[in-house]
């Protein structure tokens, strides 16, 4: 086991960086999950926004949708003047200006109600798809009032009336020690959304630059003279490195146990952690297949920094794959972390589509399926390269 040894001695001078790699994270780690601790639990509650308003209809219809918002927000009157508009909303006194036209209750009782208004809004701003949503609710309702034979008189009340006990009825059910759990759960997935950059770069940082030694020119050439057969020296190779990335990812899971208790080892604890050993093989592969090319050191940090930071912007770790483009995600959805992120997101409920063990199982096959092709990859360029020092 000479060449396991040799591997063993060599990673004790990378030991350093990899620490460096591991405290950062984990003080980063603790920090947010105190403050996620201790930060106190919000219920659900309407937010009252400061909304200008135009009536040029000055109907019943109209009216009674200022009274509706008025019962939610605060309204100011405004005149239909386009610097005063915009002045209010550069200098944020506003945060949603409603224009009703002066045919707006005839068109109320013909058209359809997203032609119904016009609105200035700061671009960007949240608030104001929530306004329009609140808008578009009213109307809405009260065309299907109209719909169901009822005057407009009583479509407006019925609809004022139903619209605000709805808002008045709204519990929100907290049982106990939810709100532990629910921070807990939280926690564990901010954890395991940034793990996989920390533990690329650590892989990449400590097996890189071994491999790419044993790769080198002369070392293999006087290791192909020793007694250890190429099966041997590649098999202890394969040990170390298997050894050196299972330790890595324990000790990570081992301080998730610290950090998050016995939630870590809850279902939804238990699917994060499945779904982070698949990194393991990916920056092994990755390391296997840079130190076929023999690299120098400083060109083996230049290559993991912009591998693990350009995946990690690409996949959705750094910037939620909610956020990311339509382009952006069509080209992360070729690499294997946007598989992770996306498991990730399914366990934590950060997405439109509800938890299925069948999806998660697609997903992590999808992973490991990357690991095979990149390990497929890796022996083509390592075959090629033993060939090349025969000669």
């Amino acid at each position: 086991m000479q060449v396991f040894k040799a591997f063993m001695k060599t990673e004790k001078h990378f030991l350093p960086v990899i620490c460096v790699y591991f405290i950062i994270f984990c003080a980063i780690a603790f920090l947010a999950t105190r403050f996620n601790i201790d930060s106190k639990d919000t219920a659900f509650q309407t937010t009252s926004l400061n909304i200008g308003i135009i009536d040029e209809d000055d109907s019943t219809s109209s009216k009674a949708l200022r009274e509706y918002l008025g019962s939610l927000h605060t309204l100011t009157d405004l005149p239909f003047e386009k610097e005063i508009l915009l002045d209010q909303l550069f200098y944020r006194n506003l945060d949603y200006i409603l224009i009703l036209p002066k045919d707006f209750e005839e068109q109320l009782l013909t058209k359809d109600s997203k032609t119904l208004f016009e609105t200035v809004q700061i671009p960007g701003i949240y608030s104001s798809a929530f306004i329009d949503e609140q808008v578009n609710a009213y109307l809405k309702t009260v065309k299907l009032y109209l719909a169901g034979g009822f005057t407009l008189t009583d479509s407006l009340q019925h609809t004022n009336e139903s619209l605000l006990d709805s808002l008045n009825q709204v519990n929100v059910i907290t049982p106990k020690d939810s709100g532990k759990k629910s921070s807990a759960l939280t926690a564990i997935y901010y954890f395991y959304q940034f793990l996989p950059y920390v533990l690329l770069s650590m892989i990449l940082c400590g097996l890189t630059p071994i491999l790419t030694i044993f790769w080198e020119k002369n070392l293999t050439k006087r290791m192909s003279c020793s007694p250890t057969s190429l099966i041997s020296r590649n098999f202890q190779l394969a040990l170390g490195s298997i050894l050196f990335c299972l330790s890595i990812w324990l000790l990570f899971i081992l301080t998730s146990r610290i950090f998050y208790g016995a939630e870590m080892f809850s279902e939804k604890g238990l699917l994060c952690i499945a779904n982070s050993f698949f990194v393991l093989p990916l920056g092994a592969a990755v390391s296997l297949i840079i130190g076929c090319f023999s690299p120098k050191g400083e060109a083996i940090n230049m290559i993991n920094n912009v591998f693990s930071l350009g995946m990690s912007f690409l996949c959705g770790i750094f910037v939620p794959q909610q956020m990311l483009g339509e382009q952006v995600l069509s080209i992360s959805k070729y690499l294997p972390l946007y598989w992770y992120i996306k498991n990730n997101n399914l366990i934590a409920g950060f997405t439109e589509e509800s938890f299925e063990i069948n999806t998660y199982v697609k997903n992590i096959v999808i992973q490991f399926l990357f690991c095979v092709a990149l390990f497929a990859v890796a022996l083509v360029i390592s075959k090629y390269k033993s060939a090349k020092h025969k000669e």
